[in-house]
């Protein structure tokens, strides 16, 4: 019974604060889907898949799968890409897809500057029959959905080892049925990759999650490249006051982690991932587990590009 009073406290906190922005821990090797302005950075067209199972072991914890796409066009200027989301936590889910367009700029011989937006529309739904809660008026017997839309920002800069972003989600300011108003999200985020040697690099990198409202989410990274194929790092995942004193009173609510993660280049198209996370708070019973797949579609001319992605 407490894992369920757990799940519903941070199911009802969850939508009461509106923390739609689900969780990942592999945006390392995919911006996209917190950054418009990612869009197109890879310079071939690719497909993006993972799923992400957290606090396994808890019936009704989150569950996320994503689904992107995006390329270059004909003059390497322009970015276009989709990107769709689906996030679970007990009875309420979020379901999103993004048109995202990126605009790159050459801003030196070795740089590129590029500006972002995506337009898309989130579909929330509270499903009270999965509760189990009968003859309670506050909580719906069926599915109640609504429907929003939403835009993104974003500039991004980027160099063969060096990459600075920074971003806005949630710009549209809109409650819904359940009187749950969106709360602006922004990310900064940047790295750099370090050559060791030819067969080794380094790749630290940081990512800044800020709404102003609550202790800000801190992501330190750093990895290790071998042999241009074979990523493996780790990710620590705190909670910090940058720009409030809000603290965190609930130890379950910090979000706490540490997070092991691998990537394989199997071929020079195809990539496999996986990441295990542990919390290290009240949570840290249950593991979270995620997974990726990336495909890029080379023309014939690109066939030769053996550079790696760093990011």
């Amino acid at each position: 019974m407490r894992i369920l009073y757990t799940l519903l406290a941070l199911l009802f906190t969850f939508a009461a604060n509106a923390q739609q922005n689900p969780q990942y821990s592999q945006y390392i090797f995919n911006s996209m889907a917190i950054n418009p302005a990612y869009t197109g950075t890879k310079g071939v067209l690719n497909i993006n898949a993972f799923h992400r199972s957290q606090w396994t072991g808890i019936d009704g914890a989150p569950t996320t799968q994503a689904l992107s796409v995006d390329g270059l066009t004909s003059h390497e200027r322009l970015g276009l890409g989709l990107n769709f989301t689906r996030d679970k936590i007990g009875a309420y889910s979020t379901t999103s897809a993004y048109a995202n367009a990126a605009a790159r700029i050459s801003v030196s011989a070795r740089g590129t500057l590029s500006l972002g937006i995506a337009a898309g529309v989130v579909q929330s739904v509270l499903d009270g029959s999965e509760l189990g809660v009968p003859d309670d008026p506050s909580i719906p017997a069926g599915r109640d959905v609504f429907y929003r839309p939403d835009v993104k920002l974003g500039i991004y800069f980027n160099t063969p080892r060096f990459y600075a972003g920074l971003s806005a989600s949630d710009l549209i300011q809109y409650k819904d049925v359940f009187q749950i108003e969106p709360i602006r999200h922004y990310y900064f985020t940047t790295g750099y990759v370090f050559e060791v040697s030819n067969f080794v690099k380094l790749k630290p990198s940081i990512l800044v999650k800020e709404d102003f409202n609550a202790p800000a989410n801190v992501d330190l990274n750093g990895f290790v490249l071998l042999g241009d194929r074979l990523w493996l790092g780790s990710s620590y995942r705190t909670s910090m006051n940058l720009f409030n004193k809000n603290e965190v009173a609930d130890p379950v609510n910090k979000r706490t982690a540490l997070a092991l993660i691998a990537e394989l280049q199997v071929t020079n198209a195809l990539r496999l991932g996986y990441s295990y996370d542990r919390m290290l708070n009240d949570l840290s019973g249950f593991q979270s587990h995620e997974i990726s797949v990336g495909y890029y579609f080379f023309k014939k001319q690109d066939t030769k590009m053996l550079t790696p992605q760093y990011f």
